[in-house]
């Protein structure tokens, strides 16, 4: 008997009780006349009483399939198995995983599986390649910041840098067109060789927005100017640390250990003993970065926030060079330098591809001075909301990263009570100082 589903069998058994024709039955249900008639003598067979008749489901219900189970049920597990194995399986086409099944089962077969076991073939999820130090690191880091409160957080000065690729649009988009539309210049995009770039700086904190900066080449004149400074520089400096070696080493110095071996330690000013000299690589090197951001934008813009702010920096060697922490110390402004290879746990990452997908929404542009006008423009237009939901995550990132002793493989946001909190209010603390704090409106739901 061919399957109909029960509701319509039961439909058709009732029209052939009350006395509908065959024919009728079959314009109203489209249950063949012989059908209707297999379906009467099974529900009698099943316990229908024709003198008081009472459809049950078990009257009209399909019976069970006899014949060889489908292929697909057979080789399910086998071909999920596969995929599933190692990240090779996840990587296999379905006439590649049929012919390791040794054919038999055909390409499409494999495709129906894995579609109705709800698999689709998608990109890869990136992550940052970690080393068991780098882990290991991470979890101490998070262990030690596992107890810290949004009040907390919000003391952290976030701060990065990006690199701008100019004709380059981030995010997926697709066009329409025909299939004999493939050459039309509308449709095409261009791919250029030679792209420029250029660096973006920027740095905000839970309330407030903090300055920006667009690297430029340094000039001649610049790097003139940094060698006199340098010069100049490294004479006071030395003073200062070969007083401090001579007091630290007076033994030595003086060899009155005559029983020592070697020759009698002599002063020499040189990088080990904290003597400053710029790099010759093309990035920017500690010299730039202390001259362009940490003096003129970056320390100010902390103590605007508060003497208990706190600075993040990356590990960058231009952030963790010797001479910052002087710079630093001076300045009387705390800092924090980050875990290595953690995006995930610095809250201004997400900025940078929310930004580069607005400043290309209407196109990539194609000169830098354009580049340079869209990105000044989006990062003065970055909405402060925004900036708030992505420092709330770290909290719940910290628990993630404790709970796979380092890993990054979870996916990152906020914690699910931050997302259903409804309304905040801001509560005076009944001191001095009248800038309140945040608490929730009511308990988290």
């Amino acid at each position: 008997m061919p399957y109909y589903d029960t509701a319509t069998r039961a439909q058709a058994l009732t029209l052939k009780l009350i006395g509908l024709t065959n024919k009728e039955i079959e314009e109203r249900t489209g249950l063949k006349p012989r059908t209707v008639s297999d379906l009467l003598d099974r529900a009698v067979e099943r316990g229908l009483d024709l003198n008081a008749p009472r459809i049950l489901d078990c009257h009209v219900a399909n019976a069970a399939k006899t014949g060889r189970p489908s292929k697909q049920a057979q080789f399910e597990e086998e071909v999920i198995k596969k995929v599933r194995s190692n990240r090779y399986g996840r990587e296999l086409s379905c006439a590649q995983i049929s012919y390791e099944l040794d054919s038999r089962i055909s390409p499409i077969t494999v495709w129906r599986i894995l579609r109705k076991a709800g698999f689709k073939k998608t990109k890869p999820t990136r992550k940052p390649g970690l080393t068991a130090k780098m882990r290991k690191e991470r979890l101490e880091w998070c262990l030690a910041h596992k107890d810290w409160t949004l009040k907390d957080w919000k003391r952290v000065i976030w701060s990065d840098e990006t690199s701008v690729m100019l004709g380059f649009r981030r995010g997926g988009y697709r066009v329409w067109r025909t299939s004999e539309e493939r050459f039309i210049k509308s449709y095409i995009r261009e791919r250029w060789k030679g792209y420029s770039e250029f660096m973006f700086w920027g740095c905000f904190s839970y309330d407030q927005k903090g300055p920006c900066h667009i690297w430029q080449k340094e000039t001649a004149a610049e790097k003139a100017s940094s060698v006199e400074e340098l010069k100049a520089l490294n004479q006071e400096l030395e003073l200062i640390l070969k007083a401090e070696w001579e007091l630290t080493n007076p033994m030595s110095r003086l060899r009155l250990d005559r029983q020592n071996p070697g020759r009698k330690p002599v002063w020499k000013w040189t990088v080990a003993k904290g003597k400053l000299t710029r790099g010759g690589g093309k990035g920017i090197d500690w010299w730039r970065y202390q001259k362009v951001i940490l003096l003129p934008k970056l320390l100010p813009f902390a103590k605007k926030c508060g003497p208990d702010a706190l600075v993040q920096e990356d590990r960058a060697p231009s952030h963790a060079h010797h001479a910052q922490a002087r710079v630093y110390s001076a300045a009387g402004v705390q800092r924090l330098l980050w875990v290595p290879n953690s995006p995930d746990l610095n809250m201004i990452e997400p900025t940078w591809m929310w930004m580069k997908r607005e400043t290309t929404k209407k196109g990539a542009p194609q000169s830098r001075k354009e580049a340079e006008k869209v990105w000044r423009k989006t990062w003065k237009e970055l909405p402060q909301e925004r900036i708030q939901m992505w420092i709330e995550r770290i909290m719940n990132n910290v628990q993630e990263v404790i709970r796979l002793e380092g890993g990054n493989e979870y996916k990152e946001g906020r914690s699910k009570e931050l997302k259903s909190r409804v309304s905040v209010r801001i509560v005076d603390n009944g001191g001095d100082d009248d800038d309140g704090d945040w608490e929730p409106e009511g308990l988290f739901l």
